[in-house]
């Protein structure tokens, strides 16, 4: 089953992928997936990328959601999120869900956060 899948608004081509592993390796990789922090999907594309030499796209991405920003930093989502509300995080928030540019979160892992040197006009809650 093909579908178009809305990411960020950009179109990418999704394919709904149905595979039977051998119930060890099934056990391992729902236990990398546990210690891991990132989704399943992230956890087998980079895999599948990497096993067939191919780029996952991720890098592409300049606006980034949580489940991207995770997968990027090898964390839970929920552990992105709350840095985002402790307020140690580049992140903005729209409606209900929140962004992040992939420069200011590399910046952020090198040691400097970009985002919070200059005024926005947004104070986060």
């Amino acid at each position: 089953m093909r579908y178009q899948h809305a990411t960020l608004g950009t179109m990418s081509d999704r394919e709904a992928l149905f595979v039977r592993l051998p119930s060890r390796l099934a056990l391992q990789l729902d236990a990398h997936i546990q210690a891991d922090g990132r989704t399943k999907q992230a956890v087998v594309t980079d895999l599948l990328a990497t096993q067939l030499d191919t780029p996952t796209g991720h890098d592409d991405e300049e606006i980034l959601d949580l489940m991207a920003v995770a997968a990027l930093l090898r964390v839970s989502e929920s552990d992105v999120l709350a840095r985002i509300v402790d307020g140690n995080f580049p992140a903005r928030r729209f409606g209900k869900v929140w962004r992040c540019s992939r420069n200011a979160v590399m910046a952020w892992l090198a040691g400097t956060d970009p985002v919070t040197q200059r005024s926005t006009g947004f104070t986060p809650p």
